[in-house]
């Protein structure tokens, strides 16, 4: 007789570090096998599939308790032990092993899972358009017990062979090449596909999905061992996505980072074949499942013109996600405090791998202005901030490590690595690891001995000042100039570890550029000076007597991580001048400085805003596009949540084009090249600003909605009105509470895919209406049928910035439901509502009364206080912002 699901306590579904360590110190994995039926799904009510896990068990010793095997679902029917049937010990997370004697052991259980909304687990999906069904798997870190019964900890790798029950019809992808097909004899639409083993892999990178995919597939061989054969490779989407499909990029970028990764690990492709899928409803960009890589599809799919900022920033993820297939994958982290073995390294040499195989060669530019803004904003934050190398006690905790810190602050000191032993040293021991820890896994003390041996020094120290602390380094120079030529310049190191509140220096090994007008006004770099930086400041060596810069670019070519603080005189040159650059990756590093002095309060976010539409339009020289696209973003931010509100209309009117003062972003996107990048960059920057138009006023308003319809209407040559564009529209307009009747329902109507779907959601919760607000927040709260996709919408209804006196009095209402919502909702919908519904333009009063909050719930999981925490640090720096003198009247 079944054993049904027992109320979960919440307790029970999380997993500690030391639960982990005990469990591995007594067993090992040995193999995975699972079959599950997602053709005859119990009761065929579309929640529920059965699912059949054998695992391989072998114990170091007699165990008499303890011991268990890890499963989230419906309910245990069976459970076997060596053959023997055992009464299941179940508490809704955890299934009790009986006392087993040391050796090896097989235990088979027999459960039903549920299907996820959520994206973790074995998320199901139904597409609007043709009625198709497709499932596919997401476990990091910890929820292939969401899917079938396993030891679900990453230090317990294991072969993992799969077979799946499902519909003729559908094609099927996990991590192993599926090597046979054979009918069901009591259902004559349903298929049994069995999958060849995998070699050793933790259960959160097994992998299935399933549907009626449009795939295409093509093959890769590499040069270095043509005997190896081929590796198949595939990219697939759901069926009415076909024609958005761009397969011979995709195939092309596939093929070409298989190719570069080959050479630079000189270690085979491990995983037989690479399949990558675009799926529905993710819950985050992609994951890389060795052999099954799934990807976003709302993020990756374009559906309409795409700029090159996108393509580039695409193909930077199949390439971060294909470095996986060693990092992580090949080579896993023994526990999650060691995330950055696979993440950082994964964002750096993704970014690498952008620039040396693809036509997107700009990765570091991008890296330079966009990822590390991330890295710096987390950073920067007391609550947010962690060494790289985090303390990470429980899986809880695990599922906030995946921030910008894991990722962009890791990827950058890795970048510092580089230029500190030299990338023939860091290849070398790249490829010592992978060949020394093959299908095993690697933490931090052996990394540093690979390390240490191939650099032939002890990096101990080094890993202690980068890995071990938080909080960024600033540094900042000091220029003395006689007679027009360079009598000091000197770069001093700042530093300290909020943490523990300890100054912390650390070596950085980087380049000062000293930049000059030539005689056609053009910035041009006179000087190359390469520096080493251990203590607390260095003359710049080769500087003095040099001719006076008028522009002085500490990190000049992005080598080190830190926050820079240029002198005076060269930010009154950039501000002005950063468009007489000729090197992108150069101006980017200083419009990250000229953002970073305005985050901290050390320039008026106005004059950021002004200068990023004086610099990139009129008479400057063209942006690149993903500098543009960057840039606006981080100018919308700035003006709506960084600016006093007397003086906020002022600024989103600059970005909105609203009045005849200032620069206007609408000139400059009606000055747009017809067609181009630059065109759809500012369409789409413009369109959003346009939406904050009641901050302005009513003629504002009234404006940005006549120019809204005109390009509804197609008057902009050049400017393609999508589907996404058109719905990015018509939020606006909501926004501004200027949507006519049944004009919503209309284009719903236009547009029934699943984006469709979500862009109406998102449109019909924008209107600034308290009848609007009260349903909507009602309905983030209570309806936990909602998946990521349609969450996500209702919260960016909900929280429009320029809607703040209607969310105003929900604060109070937020915070009343954390305690609530944080236990009942799975973590990565809590999370989304946490951060979602957190007031980010409120005032003084709301970071009261999140202060309040935290003081008063001192024993709230430390998941969600750091998350609250996190978006207080934010809030007091906007305020701090706020104070910032600005020269507009």
């Amino acid at each position: 007789m079944g054993l049904n699901r027992p109320e979960r306590d919440a307790s029970r579904t999380n997993v500690t570090r030391a639960e982990a360590v005990w469990r591995s110190s007594r067993a090992t994995a040995t193999s995975l096998e699972v079959v599950i039926d997602v053709g005859r799904s119990p009761a065929r009510d579309a929640e529920r599939f059965a699912v059949t896990s054998t695992i391989g068990l072998k114990l170091r010793e007699p165990a008499t308790t303890g011991v268990w095997i890890d499963f989230i679902g419906d309910s245990v029917e069976c459970v076997r032990v060596d053959d023997q049937d055992v009464e299941p010990v179940w508490d809704g997370a955890r299934i009790e092993l009986p006392p087993l004697a040391a050796g090896s052991h097989a235990v088979t259980v027999d459960a039903v899972g549920r299907f996820s909304r959520s994206g973790q687990g074995l998320h199901r999906f139904v597409d609007p358009v043709d009625g198709a069904t497709y499932v596919y798997t997401h476990f990091e870190p910890s929820d292939a017990r969401r899917a079938w019964p396993c030891l679900d900890q990453p230090d317990l790798k294991a072969p993992f062979t799969l077979r799946a029950i499902h519909p003729a019809s559908w094609t099927v992808l996990s991590n192993g090449v599926p090597h046979g097909r054979a009918p069901v004899s009591d259902c004559e639409d349903l298929v049994e596909t069995a999958f060849a083993p995998t070699p050793p892999v933790p259960s959160y990178l097994t992998a299935f999905a399933g549907g009626p995919w449009h795939r295409v597939s093509g093959q890769w061989r590499s040069s270095r061992r043509p005997q190896d054969g081929p590796v198949g490779l595939s990219w697939s989407c759901r069926a009415s996505l076909a024609r958005h499909l761009d397969a011979d990029e995709l195939l092309t970028i596939t093929a070409s980072g298989m190719d570069l990764f080959d050479t630079a690990y000189d270690y085979p492709y491990p995983w037989g074949s690479y399949d990558s899928v675009l799926v529905p409803e993710y819950n985050l960009g992609a994951m890389e499942n060795p052999g099954c890589v799934t990807f976003n599809e709302e993020a990756y799919l374009f559906r309409g013109p795409s700029t090159r900022s996108q393509r580039g920033g695409r193909a930077n993820t199949i390439l971060h996600e294909m470095s996986h297939m060693w990092f992580g994958d090949l080579v896993t982290p023994r526990w999650w405090e060691d995330t950055w073995l696979k993440e950082s390294f994964a964002d750096h040499q993704g970014t690498w791998a952008q620039a040396e195989a693809t036509e997107y060669t700009e990765a570091w530019v991008s890296f330079a202005l966009d990822r590390k803004a991330w890295a710096y904003r987390e950073d920067s934050r007391p609550a947010t901030t962690h060494p790289i190398v985090a303390r990470v006690d429980d899986v809880e905790a695990a599922r906030q490590a995946f921030d910008g810190i894991t990722y962009a602050k890791g990827a950058a000191v890795l970048k510092q690595l580089v230029a500190h032993v030299g990338f023939e040293c860091f290849q070398a021991a790249v490829r010592t690891w992978f060949a020394e820890h093959a299908f095993s896994t690697g933490d931090l003390a052996e990394f540093l001995q690979t390390l240490s041996r191939a650099s032939g020094r002890d990096m101990e120290a080094w890993a202690d000042a980068w890995l071990r602390t938080c909080g960024p380094s600033v540094l900042r120079n000091e220029l003395d100039v006689a007679g027009g030529r360079i009598k000091r310049l000197v770069v001093h190191q700042q530093g300290s570890d909020p943490s523990t509140g300890r100054r912390v220096l650390r070596p950085h090994t980087f380049v000062v550029g000293l930049y000059s007008f030539d005689g056609g006004g053009a910035l041009v770099r006179t000087h190359r000076l390469p520096m080493t930086l251990e203590g607390g400041s260095a003359e710049v060596p080769g500087a003095v007597g040099l001719p006076a810069p008028d522009l002085v670019t500490v990190n000049d070519e992005d080598l080190t991580y830190a926050v820079v603080r240029p002198d005076r005189g060269s930010v009154t040159t950039a501000l002005t001048s950063l468009h007489r650059l000729s090197d992108p990756l150069t101006e980017a590093v200083w419009w990250s400085a000229l953002h970073n002095l305005q985050r901290d309060g050390l320039l008026a976010a106005a004059d950021y805003v002004a200068a990023v539409l004086v610099q990139t339009g009129g008479d400057a020289r063209p942006v690149p596009a993903t500098t543009l696209t960057t840039l606006l973003r981080q100018a919308r931010v700035a003006a709506v949540q960084d600016v006093e509100p007397a003086q906020r209309g002022a600024v989103v009117a600059m970005l909105a084009g609203a009045g005849e003062s200032g620069p206007s972003a609408w000139s400059l996107l009606v000055q747009s090249q017809a067609g181009s990048d630059t065109q759809l960059v500012r369409a789409r920057s413009w369109i959003e600003a346009a939406g904050q138009t009641l901050l302005v006023g009513p003629s504002a308003v009234q404006e940005a909605e006549e120019r809204l319809r005109w390009l509804l209407d197609g008057g902009l040559d050049g400017l393609v009105i999508d589907d996404d564009l058109r719905w990015t529209v018509l939020t606006s307009l909501s926004r501004l509470g200027r949507i006519r009747a049944g004009e919503l329902e209309a284009a719903a109507a236009a547009d029934p895919s699943a984006s469709g779907v979500t862009h109406y959601l998102r449109a019909a919760s924008s209107s600034p209406s308290q009848e609007v607000k009260e349903r909507v927040f009602s309905r983030i709260l209570e309806d936990a049928s909602l998946s990521n996709d349609h969450l996500d919408a209702l919260l960016e209804g909900f929280a429009v910035d320029s809607h703040r006196e209607l969310t105003a009095p929900f604060t109070a209402r937020y915070l009343g439901a954390l305690d609530e919502m944080w236990r009942d909702r799975p973590q990565e919908v809590a999370t989304s509502v946490v951060l979602g519904l957190f007031p980010a333009c409120g005032g003084q009063e709301d970071l009261e009364a999140v202060n309040a909050w935290l003081a008063s719930h001192e024993p709230a999981p430390a998941a969600l206080r750091r998350l609250v925490l996190g978006r207080r640090d934010e809030l007091a720096r906007s305020l701090q912002a706020r104070r910032t003198r600005s020269d507009l009247a």
